[in-house]
C-alpha cells in the first residue's frame, strides 16, 4: 500500500509540473513577457473576420502586446470592440493609426499600430474607462476585398469604354495587316535608316590574290617581251565578290569578302607578276598603244567560285593560250585546280580561292616557258602601202 501511494504522489507531482509548464509557456506567449501592461480598446467599423483572442499587437512591426477580448459594440451593431493589452513603453498616442494586417500571405491577422506625432498627447480616458482608438473603414479591408473592388472598378471602366476599346483593337489589327503586307518595304526603310545612322553591317574585308613566288623558272631571259591582256570571263565572275555556286549557307558568310578589284583585273595583275618572277621574259606588260608586236598570253576565266556540294570547295579553272606576234597559237591548255575550305566563312573562302589560283599559276608558268618559240620569219611585216596611181595623161 505504501508503494502504491508513493507512485501516486510522484505521478501527481509530475502531472502538476507539466501543466504548470504549459500554462507558463501559454501565458508567456500571449502576454509577450513580464512587463507592465496597459489596456486599450479599438472600435472597428467593419468586419474583423479571422481576428481571434491572443492575436499579436504590433507597433511599427514590433510585437508589443496581444488581443485579450473581442466583442460587438452594444450601441452600434455594425461596430466591433477589440481590447488590447499593450506594453506601457509602447508610444500609443491620440493620433495612432490602427490597421488589421497579416503575417505573410496566409498568416493569421494581427493588429498593427503605427504613426503618432512626437508632440501628440498620450491616449487616455476619463472616469477610469479604457482608452479608445477608432480604426478607419479601410483598416480591415482584406486582400480579397481589395482585389474584388479593383476588379469591379476595372469592369466598370471597360463597360463604359467598350466602343472605344473595340475601335482601338480593330485599328491595331488593320495596322498589323498593313505591316505584314509591306514587310519587305519596311525592311528596306529600316536598312536605309541603319546605314544613315552609321549602324549598318560591318564593311566587308578587302582581300587580294597571291602571285607565284619562289625560285625563277629560267636562269635567264630566253624570250622577248610578253603581253598579257585582261582575261575574258563570264559576267558572273566579272565582280569583286566571292561567287558561290549552289545554295548559299545561312547567314551569307561570304558577303563580307571583297577583292581589291574585279576578279579578271586581279587575275591579270597576278599573272603579270608571276611571269615577271619567272625570269624567262625580257619584259611582261599589259597591252600598250604603239607597242611593238610581241607574243600574247591570252587567258579566259571559266571558273572562279566556291562550290557548296558535296562540300565547300574553291574551284579555279583558267584557259591559257600563247599567241605569237604573227597570230599563231603556240600552245593552249586548260588549268583546273581545287582547294577545300577550312571553315564556312569569308577568310576561309578567299584563302581557298587563293590556294587553287596559286596551283594554277604553279602549273601554267613553267608550261608557257617551255613552249617552242615562233620562227623569226613568222613575224608579220607591216603591209606595204600601195603605189600611188599615175596621174592621167594630159
Amino acid at each position: 500500500m505504501e508503494t502504491n501511494a508513493r507512485y501516486t504522489l510522484i505521478g501527481s507531482f509530475v502531472l502538476a509540473v507539466t501543466l504548470a509548464l504549459f500554462a507558463f509557456v501559454y501565458w508567456l506567449h500571449n502576454t509577450g513577457g513580464l512587463g507592465d501592461r496597459q489596456m486599450f480598446q479599438v472600435r472597428f467599423q467593419s468586419s474583423v473576420s479571422g481576428l481571434v483572442k491572443g492575436a499579436s499587437v504590433l507597433f511599427n512591426g514590433i510585437r508589443v502586446g496581444e488581443v485579450t477580448d473581442i466583442e460587438l459594440s452594444p450601441d452600434a451593431p455594425k461596430d466591433v470592440l477589440v481590447t488590447l493589452a499593450v506594453d506601457k513603453s509602447a508610444p500609443v498616442r491620440s493620433d495612432t493609426v490602427v490597421n488589421v494586417d497579416f503575417q505573410g500571405l496566409t498568416g493569421a491577422p494581427v493588429i498593427e499600430l503605427s504613426g503618432g506625432a512626437p508632440g501628440a498627447s498620450p491616449l487616455a480616458a476619463s472616469n477610469g474607462a479604457i482608452p479608445l482608438l477608432t480604426a478607419g473603414p479601410e483598416s480591415t479591408e482584406t486582400l480579397t476585398q481589395s482585389a474584388r473592388g479593383t476588379l469591379t472598378r476595372l469592369d466598370k471602366v471597360i463597360d463604359d469604354n467598350s466602343a472605344a476599346l473595340h475601335d482601338a483593337i480593330a485599328g491595331i489589327s488593320t495596322f498589323a495587316g498593313v505591316l505584314s503586307r509591306n514587310s519587305e518595304r519596311i525592311d528596306g526603310i529600316l536598312a536605309g535608316l541603319e546605314r544613315f545612322a552609321g549602324g549598318a553591317k560591318t564593311k566587308p574585308g578587302i582581300y587580294n590574290l597571291s602571285a607565284r613566288s619562289g625560285s625563277p623558272v629560267c636562269p635567264g631571259a630566253t624570250r622577248p617581251q610578253l603581253v598579257v591582256p585582261e582575261p575574258a570571263a563570264p559576267m558572273a565572275f566579272n565582280s569583286d565578290k566571292v561567287v558561290v555556286l549552289g545554295a548559299p549557307p545561312d547567314g551569307a558568310p561570304f558577303e563580307k569578302a571583297q577583292f581589291t578589284d574585279n576578279i579578271p583585273a586581279v587575275v591579270q595583275a597576278k599573272v603579270i607578276e608571276s611571269f615577271e618572277n619567272s625570269g624567262c621574259f625580257d619584259a611582261v606588260t599589259r597591252p600598250i598603244d604603239n607597242l611593238e608586236q610581241s607574243d600574247q598570253l591570252q587567258t579566259e576565266i571559266r571558273q572562279f567560285a566556291i562550290l557548296m556540294k558535296p562540300q565547300p570547295t574553291a574551284d579555279v579553272e583558267i584557259t591559257v593560250k600563247l599567241v605569237s606576234a604573227g597570230g599563231k597559237i603556240l600552245g593552249s591548255r586548260v588549268f583546273d585546280q581545287r582547294a577545300l575550305l577550312s571553315a564556312v566563312d569569308a577568310p576561309s573562302a578567299v584563302a581557298a580561292l587563293d590556294t587553287a589560283f596559286g596551283k594554277v599559276l604553279a602549273d601554267a608558268v613553267p608550261w608557257v616557258a617551255q613552249l617552242p618559240r615562233a620562227p623569226a620569219s613568222e613575224k608579220d611585216a607591216e603591209p606595204a602601202e600601195p603605189d600611188a596611181p599615175e596621174p592621167p595623161a594630159p
